[in-house]
């Protein structure tokens, strides 16, 4: 049994630590191709500095680009969830390589979408780690594409993320078995290690210290706004799955150029309105939870809602990426606007962190999961509603779950 956990601890540090490297290589590569269209300023969080004739043409051109292959019978990028669906429910030996993964999933995060980094990485590395079932020794590792998908998640800075994301399942109860939780760790930390020595993730918000409350009353406020502002969150993750259903039945009619060209023209007027709505919100949040961004409640509210439209739109047109960071960035623009609001009656921090981990954990029924990504992207905004919030969320979607099915 020891020589059994050692080995598996081995072999998964080993392919976790490689994917955090071609992980961090991969997103070095996407960061220059963003920067050449869209201008050196986004890579620090602000608002494109490029030629506006490119900030125009990039959204389009993808918008083109995307349309064209999927017309032409281009598998589109699966999401997170379903490649480890893929990977739980038919094992490693059916996760088919795509080149069009890779290219579509590259063309919509360069093209402006609203959509997250980690959807392409996870499905790109553990395609990869299939590609190594030819090499000797390597036929024998289980979990490969799990640990490599571990791996490539030390860009939220959290180790433990893989891990979690690998065993936590909405459908069901955490495992406790030893053999789901091991290879998932131990790759996240290894990948983590590496990913951290390669890329501008995982510092998140540590410049933002937070603010205890100094008494009891001051903690019987936050803990009551936590409960509603979680409620909130959850609510809106339930309008965000169900606006992204209503577009999915309603482009379903159109074909796969015009949905796509459609994403673009939208991403591409958007460049010259709210340029802030653009792209992952990775690099964004920082600098707007320090003010540096906007600091009008009403903008900031309008600029999360503009954020979660767009990420639904992609992701129902083929502009397919990851929504964490998405959801995160419009959660806390949420939550920023209602604090600079109502300054006096909402507790900032509380409302960023309660939206941020509450939507999350009702768009994907975790509860876990969206708690570490929050602490882990957050860090001084989440101590004080992360936890309600997260709780409050699921507990949303499944109360709507039961009354669907009553």
């Amino acid at each position: 049994m020891l020589s059994e956990a050692f080995s598996t601890s081995i072999t998964s540090a080993l392919i976790g630590a490689v994917a955090g490297a071609m992980g961090a290589l991969l997103m070095a590569l996407i960061s220059w191709l963003t920067a050449l269209g869209w201008g050196d300023a986004v890579l620090l969080g602000q608002p494109a500095n490029g030629p506006q004739v490119l900030q125009l043409l990039l959204p389009l051109g993808a918008g083109l680009a995307i349309g064209l292959l999927r017309q032409r019978g281009a598998d589109p990028l699966p999401e997170l969830h379903s490649t480890i669906e893929e990977l739980h429910e038919h094992g490693e030996h059916k996760l088919q390589p795509r080149s069009s993964h890779w290219l579509l999933g590259l063309l919509a995060l360069v093209g402006g979408g609203s959509l997250g980094p980690e959807a392409l990485l996870s499905r790109c590395l553990a395609e990869w780690s299939i590609g190594l079932s030819r090499w000797g020794w390597f036929k024998a590792i289980p979990w490969r594409g799990a640990s490599a998908i571990s791996g490539s998640l030390g860009l939220f800075g959290l180790p433990l993320v893989g891990g979690v994301a690998l065993a936590e399942r909405p459908d069901r109860p955490l495992p406790a078995g030893l053999w789901r939780w091991l290879p998932g760790v131990v790759s996240g930390i290894a990948g983590f290690a590496v990913f951290q020595g390669f890329s501008r993730f995982g510092d998140g918000e540590q410049t933002v210290r937070y603010v205890w409350p100094h008494s009891l009353e001051e903690i019987s406020q936050n803990l009551v706004w936590a409960l509603l502002l979680g409620l909130i969150g959850g609510v809106l993750g339930l309008l965000f799955l169900g606006l992204r259903r209503h577009l999915s039945r309603t482009l379903k009619r159109w074909n796969p150029l015009s949905q796509a060209l459609l994403t673009g023209g939208v991403l591409a007027a958007m460049s010259q309105l709210q340029p802030l709505a653009l792209m992952s919100g990775e690099l964004q949040i920082t600098p707007m939870l320090q003010g540096a961004l906007v600091t009008n409640g009403h903008t900031l509210m309008l600029l999360g809602l503009l954020k979660l439209g767009l990420c639904a739109l992609c992701l129902s047109s083929g502009w397919i990426g990851g929504q964490f960071f998405p959801l995160i960035f419009g959660a806390s623009a949420i939550g920023m606007g209602l604090g600079e609001l109502w300054p006096q009656v909402v507790p900032g921090q509380v409302a960023v962190s309660s939206l941020t981990a509450a939507i999350q954990s009702a768009v994907l029924g975790q509860a876990l999961l969206p708690l570490l990504i929050t602490a882990a992207v957050l860090k001084g905004h989440a101590l004080a509603g992360a936890l309600i919030g997260s709780v409050m969320g699921l507990g949303v979607r499944q109360i709507t779950n039961a009354k669907k099915r009553d």
